[in-house]
């Protein structure tokens, strides 16, 4: 169909193979954070630093990325991504300070992100005109979203064996494997997208301290109640400050790191949305993580396990919307349905949060949560590359980069947290106001747990304060789980809006058009 001899099909899938550890370089300690917590025994606050700071690098050194690895041959650059992901990650391993630990995992996400770069430019001389784009991308997406479901759940087996370490370890055997690949597939050293070395330093610069607020805002905007801080107040601002400094620092800027005229496409500007919408609503998987880990009591294995339904979703989704986008489906078509399908993971698992659910229950939402970013992502990503000229395509994909990482999954996702917390503190409030004397059935349950703790041995008092602390403790379960329901039931309102928004007003009744094919948007 392509053109593809057999041993080309073989170097391609090695090829691919290839980029996938260093996809997933901080994804295998996903379910080991308690651990990790625990090794170095600092505060939550902390710890949340240590967790985003890897994360926020990693998305900061893309556009220096994109030039440095054009810059350098593409065997050397493989070669010593390699080497220098299995130093990093083992340094990490060895450190007894968490500012040394997150120093080295943030290298490696750095190392991970040049690994990933590296990787795809062999695919995307050699392999990408024999391609129609939704095929190559449709292969992007599903090697991102269905690898990191395996190895955190690889991660989660590995560490069950002895410590988080072994999940570490597990991810230097894929680094070796990387050596080993690259020294097979790799026959000539040479950088064949080289180019003059420019980069819109002063920019870069900006954008770092804009990440470097935002990660002010996700690690600690929680705990200070938001907007009731006067830090927080004054971060906000110098958020709107440095935004106003970026727009003029472009206007003086022959080529500036992200372009606002990129802006001036209509489709980058839905796409931004769209991208932006997309990562709101994947984003409330940590709320059923939340309610595994504090409501049912599943271990990380569990967790780990009962996600990986949504690689069954992806393995129907990706597939069949690469297909349709290939046969020149509508647009919308493809927006419908993978809005539809999030609707239903957030519906279906609204009426599943309630005490003694089993994993398998699980199984049906899951499914429809990867069935919904099958469809979803790929289409994502061509429609805000459609049309978008090869000068513009950085600014085009750090757009959708933000929009869909920092604003929507980690920003809000802290503005999450904090909806959830005071969500559960209004319904606590309610329902204790209902343990009353009027209340026969808060007063007979009450009385069973006092006669419980009297018949254990303990004194009438003793008994008493007992059996009012178990009865505050179902009503603060009650809480959590009213809270989850009220932000399950508003997604699904999210999720269903933009498809009466399509039909309404008619819009995505074409096909793809034009795509470029350099940079593909991660």
């Amino acid at each position: 169909m392509f053109g593809l001899k057999k041993g080309s099909i073989l170097i391609l899938v090695g090829l691919y193979i290839l980029t996938i550890p260093f996809f997933n370089a901080l994804n295998v300690t996903s379910y080991d954070t308690s651990q990790i917590l625990g090794h170095f025994g600092e505060s939550t606050t902390v710890f949340a630093y240590a967790t985003y700071i890897p994360v926020f690098v990693m998305i900061a050194f893309i556009p220096l990325a994109l030039k440095v690895a054009k810059q350098i041959p593409v065997r050397t650059l493989i070669l010593s991504a390699s080497f220098l992901a299995i130093t990093f990650n083992t340094a990490s391993l060895y450190t007894t300070n968490i500012i040394w630990f997150t120093f080295w995992r943030s290298l490696l996400a750095i190392i991970s992100i040049l690994g990933i770069f590296a990787s795809l430019l062999p695919i995307l001389i050699k392999y990408n005109p024999k391609f129609n784009m939704p095929i190559m991308y449709g292969i992007i997406q599903f090697i991102m979203q269905g690898s990191q479901h395996i190895y955190k759940y690889l991660g989660a087996q590995f560490t069950s064996i002895y410590d988080w370490t072994f999940s570490v370890y597990f991810l230097n055997i894929n680094f070796f494997v990387c050596i080993m690949l690259a020294w097979l597939f790799y026959r000539k050293d040479v950088a064949p997208m080289k180019v003059k070395f420019k980069f819109d330093w002063r920019g870069w610069l900006i954008l770092v301290l804009f990440f470097t607020i935002i990660l002010f805002l996700c690690a600690e905007g929680q705990t200070r109640n938001w907007f009731s801080d006067s830090k927080i107040s004054l971060a906000v601002a110098l958020l709107i400050v440095i935004v106003g400094v970026y727009l003029v620092h472009v206007r003086y800027t022959k080529e500036p790191l992200i372009n606002t005229d990129v802006f001036k496409y209509k489709n980058v500007v839905i796409g931004t949305f769209l991208f932006f919408l997309t990562g709101l609503i994947n984003g409330t998987g940590s709320v059923v993580t939340g309610f595994m880990s504090n409501i049912l009591g599943f271990d990380s294995i569990y967790q780990a396990k009962t996600h990986l339904a949504i690689l069954i979703g992806l393995i129907i989704a990706v597939p069949l919307s690469t297909y349709l986008l290939y046969k020149r489906i509508h647009l919308a078509t493809i927006w419908i349905v993978g809005f539809a399908c999030f609707g239903l993971y957030h519906i279906a698992i609204y009426f599943r949060l309630y005490p003694g659910i089993a994993p398998m229950d699980f199984l049906l939402p899951l499914i429809f949560k990867g069935l919904g970013i099958g469809f979803l992502y790929t289409i994502a990503s061509l429609y805000i590359s459609e049309g978008v000229p090869k000068d513009l395509g950085d600014s085009r994909m750090m757009s959708g980069i933000i929009a869909r990482v920092i604003i929507a999954t980690l920003l809000c996702g802290a503005i999450l947290g904090t909806t959830i917390s005071n969500t559960k503190t209004q319904h606590k409030t309610g329902l204790s106001q209902q343990l009353t004397q009027g209340n026969t059935l808060a007063v007979s349950q009450l009385k069973k747990y006092k006669m419980l703790f009297l018949q254990m041995g303990a004194s009438q008092t003793e008994a008493q304060k007992m059996a009012e602390r178990q009865l505050s403790s179902q009503t603060t379960q009650a809480s959590i789980l009213l809270a989850y329901k009220d932000i399950y039931l508003v997604m699904t309102a999210i999720c269903f809006f933009p498809i009466i928004v399509l039909l309404l007003f008619k819009l995505g009744r074409r096909p793809i058009g034009k795509v470029e094919t350099e940079p593909i948007p991660l």
